[in-house]
């Protein structure tokens, strides 16, 4: 039953009563709808008057808000006498209400309604805090002349209780936060923001007031000059008069510091103003709250931290907030009052007891300002001209403090005994782990500063604590050692200091030797260290058989198998020239592994990947053969399995082995790949492209390694259907695209045109097939490159007929993208290959295209404009070419139906993102010599007035093609959106 308009104000504020409560949606929706006409109705301010009235809270709430939805719609359009008589009423039901103690909910929606008619109505309210102050002591209905009154504000505060200063300060603070909302510079708000200069001296004289009242009071003059000092920031940089004001109030707000009621606001408001706003605070201020530190808060603080350790203390936050603010007076001038009070707290704060994320919850706060002040102390020292100045007494006192922070936080990183984490919950976990992840993005700060000095005295922490095997302290300083290793490797004189760690018999001995209880964290830090420390071991062989032994005997212990599998393809990848002579020992390893009840994809996948890659490194090619061979009889295997548990029904393992085979097998071709940083040796014949085109083309070792690796898609056959066995082939396929000569993964154009000839639409991810035909194409449009007509002919023939398969490019988006994508490929280089398909065949695809960019996908939209912008590129008469000739034939035939889906995304069916793909086509489009005839019969169509149409016909037509063409497409877009 739908909900009747209400008669009267009873009924209104019946229905305002059913809003606020429990009910059908469907009703409340009916309610809503009613009230929000009554609310933009004519009568709506008398509604609102009357509504103020009620005896019930909601329907007064709602009285007020009716007055602020008027002033929002009606408000600029009200005459004098109207806005007066408003603002009569809204300042008597203010007054009225706060005297008769209502709830905050109400006063403080009239606060927001006041402040409302004060931005909203064009004719100014002087002075309205005043004119509330003295609504308060003459009474509601009192005319109030504020220009005529010359009495002090203070004086006319003295007579008000504290509800009243409460109200007075919400009504001040909201108008602050509103005004804060508005741009300062522009006629629009001018008047509003010149009236706000003069608003100050009143509002400072409430606040005083209020401070200096009850703890209510109090508090609230706090928020309401935070709120003043965040509208004064951006607003009043040039206007040293109405600052100097908000400023006088400082020492009042730093008094509450001390006020046991207060201290905890206060604390908050100095920590938002030291954080935001330092520069309103002169060097007096600074001192003072340095005193406040030195003889109130501070002692508290230390006192907390000896008693109950590092957990939460409201001084903490504050300390920091003001060591940031002074930082550079900190640093530079170490015996200053400032520095001499903050340092030492700040240095007890992240020493104190406890574990960070559980009951430390200060040390981690402290990371902020240690950072800061690294950046500061380095920014320093770098931008110093004096070269000595590396030497003075604060850059000497700056490293005693760093060196100091290294220690505390080295201790802050142990990990905590199982006793206590067994009771860890994900947020102690979680915290714990941020902490170590902030703590590392600080040591690296700060090893630019200290450098080596660091180096050497974490890896005498580390050396000392395995001599003890203090193992909670080894992992601490193998961490802090790894959050540093990419600055300590950019310089290779710091190999020395680390000599003492790698060396043989030292940490990877120990840690090979699982006899001993060490905890698993410490092993798996240690993990860690071999894959950051990877360049070290490259340019020290002697430290490799102990880390890569560690690394395999890890790979047997659950805990440990990812990890270590990925720093053994990690070391192995960077040291593949120091370790061919240990090719033999790695796949017995392998073999190992294979048979241990720790093996899984992952693991298999990173180690024979590893191999794979020191076999990269043997030189002559031939050398290569062996391994392989080796390598890929496990592939084998597994394929051979995979087929065995397929046949057998157990699809779920022939599946996991099937794609751990294929992943396998792109491992080995992933690590044949070239490194970027090998040089070329342009005098060694057998290295020269040349000569691995003999071996691993003509000679019948290279062919047939090459044949097994092809030989393994016969998994295809049983596995076909599976979309990750799919995409794995095609990562295989792939590995050979980047490599520029011959090799083993290089595989002939036909596997994967034969792969690609296999799928059908419902092939599960035949997008990455396509994807992968798709590079195909561009490896070999390279210059260098082979050229392959009939394989792309094949390519081009099947993927058309997957698109047409589609029906509709909205079918599969996927699926049209890349077969698309393929079509876009065939320009320049084979544009023979779509020009010499049938008649028919081109109408279908260039339909299909047309569809494409008028669908609602955006991918396909993209890939459809690029294909047209080439096809027109190519047709541009200037190419005298019989190819050109062609592509003109064809867009002449097209060429309207192409404007037309052109002009339908610009005049608004294109969201504002594809505008740059729309204009690309449109600016070759206006090049051709018909364009302008196309484009202005696809304009007939678009419904919008003549003369703008034609203003974007010529514009258009005009730039020829210019970059402006952009800009021209996006303002008739806006306008033919309506926005």
């Amino acid at each position: 039953m739908a909900v009747a308009p209400p008669q009267s104000v009873a009924e209104v504020a019946t229905l305002v009563k059913r809003l606020y409560q429990p009910g059908n949606a469907t009703i409340i929706v009916q309610i809503q709808d009613q009230l929000q006409l009554l609310q933009r109705s004519g009568e709506g301010w008398q509604l609102a008057d009357a509504l103020l009235g009620n005896n019930d809270i909601n329907v007064r709430f709602f009285g007020a808000l009716t007055f602020t939805v008027k002033l929002n719609n009606d408000g600029q359009s009200l005459d004098e006498a109207t806005s007066q008589h408003i603002l009569q009423r809204l300042v008597f039901w203010f007054v009225s209400l706060v005297n008769a103690t209502d709830k905050p909910l109400v006063i403080r929606k009239l606060c927001s309604t006041l402040v409302t008619f004060f931005t909203r109505v064009t004719f100014p309210w002087g002075r309205p805090l005043l004119h509330l102050i003295c609504a308060f002591r003459l009474g509601p209905e009192t005319p109030v002349d504020v220009e005529a009154i010359i009495r002090p504000t203070e004086e006319l505060l003295q007579g008000l209780n504290t509800q009243q200063h409460v109200a007075l300060l919400w009504f001040t603070a909201s108008l602050a936060d509103e005004m804060a909302k508005m741009e300062y510079s522009g006629p629009k708000y001018a008047r509003l923001h010149a009236q706000m200069e003069g608003e100050i001296g009143d509002a400072v004289a409430l606040m005083r007031c209020a401070m200096l009242g009850q703890a209510n009071g109090s508090r609230e003059a706090l928020h309401c000059f935070s709120t003043w000092a965040t509208y004064a920031q951006p607003m009043w940089p040039g206007k040293p008069d109405a600052l100097a004001c908000l400023q006088g109030l400082l020492p009042d707000a730093m008094n509450l510091l001390m006020s046991e009621t207060c201290e905890g606001d206060a604390l908050t408001v100095f920590i938002d103003l030291l954080e935001s706003y330092t520069s309103f605070f002169d060097s007096q201020n600074l001192d003072h709250l340095a005193q406040f530190l030195s003889e109130v808060e501070g002692p508290r603080l230390q006192t907390h931290l000896a008693e109950e350790g590092a957990s939460h203390h409201g001084a903490g936050p504050f300390v920091i907030a003001y060591g940031i603010a002074v930082v550079q007076d900190i640093i530079e001038r170490p015996d200053h009052p400032r520095s001499q009070v903050t340092m030492p707290l700040l240095l007890s704060m992240l020493r104190g007891s406890g574990y960070p994320g559980d009951d430390d919850e200060l040390s981690g706060l402290t990371i902020e300002f240690w950072n800061t002040y690294t950046e500061t102390v380095t920014d320093l020292c770098f931008s110093d001209e004096d070269p000595g100045g590396v030497n003075t007494s604060w850059v000497i006192h700056a490293r005693q403090v760093s060196h100091e922070v290294v220690e505390s936080l080295w201790k802050k990183l142990h990990t905590p005994p199982g006793s206590i984490t067994r009771d860890w919950g994900d947020s102690e976990k979680e915290g714990f782990a941020t902490f170590r992840a902030d703590a590392t993005d600080l040591f690296s700060s700060m090893y630019v500063f200290l450098r080596e000095d660091m180096l050497t005295r974490l890896v005498n922490l580390a050396v000392d604590a395995l001599r003890e095997k203090s193992w909670r302290a080894l992992e601490a300083s193998v961490f802090s050692l790894n959050a540093i290793a990419d600055n300590v490797l950019e310089d290779q004189s710091s190999d020395r200091h680390l000599m003492s760690l790698f060396q043989s018999g030292g940490l990877y001995h120990e840690m090979s030797d699982f006899t001993q209880k060490i905890p698993v964290q410490v092993r798996k830090t240690a993990i860690d260290m071999i894959a950051n420390y990877g360049a070290y071991m490259e340019r020290h062989a002697e430290a490799l058989p102990d880390a890569l032994r560690f690394l395999f005997a890890s790979l047997a212990t659950p805990s440990f198998t990812t990890a270590s599998a990925k720093s053994i393809a990690s070391l192995c990848s960077t040291c593949r020239h120091s370790l061919t002579g240990e090719l033999d020992g790695f796949l017995g390893q392998y073999q190992n592994y294979l048979g241990s009840p720790t093996c899984e994809p992952y693991g298999k996948e990173k180690v024979i990947g590893a191999i794979a890659a020191i076999a990269q490194a043997l030189a002559p090619e031939s050398a290569k053969v062996k391994p392989l061979a080796t390598m890929l009889d496990y592939i084998e295997k597994d394929v051979a399995f995979a087929k065995e548990h397929m046949a057998a029904g157990d699809a779920e393992m022939g599946q996991i082995t099937g794609v751990a085979a294929l992943q396998c097998l792109a491992s080995i071709g992933r690590a044949l790949q070239v490194p970027d940083d090998v040089p070329i040796d342009l005098y060694d014949d057998d290295k020269s492209p040349e000569g691995q085109q003999n071996f691993w083309q003509t000679t019948e070792e290279g062919r047939s390694i090459q044949q097994r690796v092809i030989g393994c898609f016969s998994i295809l056959e049983v596995l076909g259907n599976d979309g990750e066995v799919v995409d794995a082939a095609c990562e295989v396929i792939r590995t050979g695209f980047t490599e520029t000569v011959p090799g083993p993964f290089v595989l002939p154009p036909s596997v994967t045109v034969s792969f690609l000839q296999q799928c059908t639409i419902s092939t599960p991810q035949v997008e990455a097939v396509l994807h992968t035909a798709d590079l195909l194409i561009v490896q070999h449009s390279r210059s260098d490159s082979i050229r392959i007509p009939s394989e792309v002919t094949a390519v081009f023939n099947h993927t058309v007929g997957l698109l047409l398969s589609l029906g509709q490019p909205s079918t599969d988006p996927g699926v049209t993208q890349s077969g698309i994508d393929i079509l876009v490929r065939l320009f320049p280089t084979y544009i023979t290959v779509l020009l010499s398909a049938s008649e028919e065949t081109l109408t279908h695809i260039l339909n299909f295209t047309l569809l494409a960019i008028e669908a609602a996908e955006p991918l396909p939209k993209r890939s459809a404009l690029e294909f047209w912008s080439r096809l027109l590129r190519a047709a541009n008469p200037t190419n005298a070419s019989d190819e050109a000739a062609m592509c003109s034939r064809i867009v002449d035939a097209f060429g309207q139906s192409f404007a037309a889906s052109l002009i339908r995304q610009v005049s608004g069916l294109a969201n504002r993102s594809e505008l740059d793909y729309v204009s690309a086509p449109l600016r070759v489009l206006v090049t051709l010599p018909r364009s302008k005839q196309w484009l202005e019969a696809a304009l007939w169509t678009v419904s919008q007035p003549d003369e703008v149409k034609s203003r974007f016909l010529l514009q258009v037509v005009g730039l020829r093609g210019g970059v402006k063409t952009r800009d021209v497409v996006r303002e008739f877009w806006v306008g033919c959106r309506g926005l």
